[in-house]
C-alpha cells in the first residue's frame, strides 16, 4: 500500500471488478483516454484481472480514497522496459468520486514509487490534445514535458485529434518542490536520512579538495 496526501495505491483485487467496469464504461473517461475498446462487463473483467496478475510487463494498481478506502480510479505501469528502465504510466479517475487534487497526488506517488522503489529512470505517456485536466496535472503540476505531437492520430467524438507525447526523467522529478515528501512516503524517513548523509559527504569532499 502506498499512501499519498489524498489517495492510496494498492494491488487490484476481485472486489474492485464492478467499480473497474463502471470506470471503463464511464462516458467522460472513455472520451479522454487514448485507447478505445467496446464497453465491458464484470464477467469479462474477471478474466482480465487474472491475465493482469500473470503479466510481467504491466502492473496495474487501484487508486483509493485514503480517507475511506473506497476505489476511485486506477493507475499503473505498462510496457515496462527493464533494459532501458522505462515504462508507460497513466491514471484514470472516476468523475464525481475523486477528491480535488487526487490526480496530481496519484501521479506524484506513482513517480516516487517508480523511480525509487521499482528502479526506473523514465516514465512516458500520451494525452489527447483537448484533455486539459491531464495536461494540467502532468505537465503544469507534476513536471512532465511534451516531447512530441502526432497529428490527427486518434478518432474521438467524431473528429481526428492530435496526440501529445509526454515524459519525465527521474532527475526532473527530483527537482520538483514536493518530490522529497513523496519519496519519503514511498521509502520511509530512512531514505531522507540517507540522502542527508550523502549530502554531508559531498560537502566534506568539496572542502578537502
Amino acid at each position: 500500500m502506498l499512501t499519498g496526501r489524498l489517495v492510496a495505491l494498492r494491488p487490484m483485487v476481485a472486489t474492485d471488478l464492478e467499480f473497474l467496469a463502471d470506470l471503463t464504461n464511464a462516458g467522460p473517461v472513455r472520451t479522454h483516454v487514448v485507447g478505445w475498446d467496446w464497453p465491458v462487463t464484470v464477467d469479462a473483467q474477471r478474466e482480465w484481472l487474472a491475465q493482469t496478475h500473470r503479466d510481467g510487463r504491466n502492473r496495474r494498481l487501484t487508486v483509493t480514497d485514503a480517507a475511506t478506502d473506497e476505489p476511485i480510479g486506477m493507475t499503473g505501469l505498462w510496457e515496462i522496459d527493464w533494459h532501458n528502465r522505462s515504462a508507460l504510466s497513466a491514471v484514470k479517475l472516476m468523475p464525481g468520486r475523486a477528491p480535488k487534487g487526487a490526480g496530481t497526488d496519484s501521479i506524484m506517488l506513482m513517480m516516487a514509487w517508480s523511480f525509487y522503489e521499482v528502479g526506473l529512470r523514465r516514465l512516458h505517456s500520451t494525452i489527447l490534445d483537448f484533455n486539459a485536466a491531464s495536461l494540467g496535472a502532468y505537465v503544469r503540476r507534476c513536471g512532465w514535458r511534451i516531447e512530441g505531437r502526432e497529428r490527427q492520430a486518434v478518432f474521438r467524438r467524431g473528429d481526428w485529434r492530435d496526440l501529445l507525447r509526454v515524459a519525465i526523467l527521474r532527475s526532473e522529478f527530483d527537482e520538483l518542490p514536493d518530490s522529497a515528501e513523496y519519496v519519503e512516503r514511498v521509502c520511509g524517513a530512512a531514505h531522507r536520512s540517507a540522502d542527508a548523509g550523502a549530502g554531508v559527504v559531498r560537502q566534506l569532499a568539496e572542502v578537502t579538495r
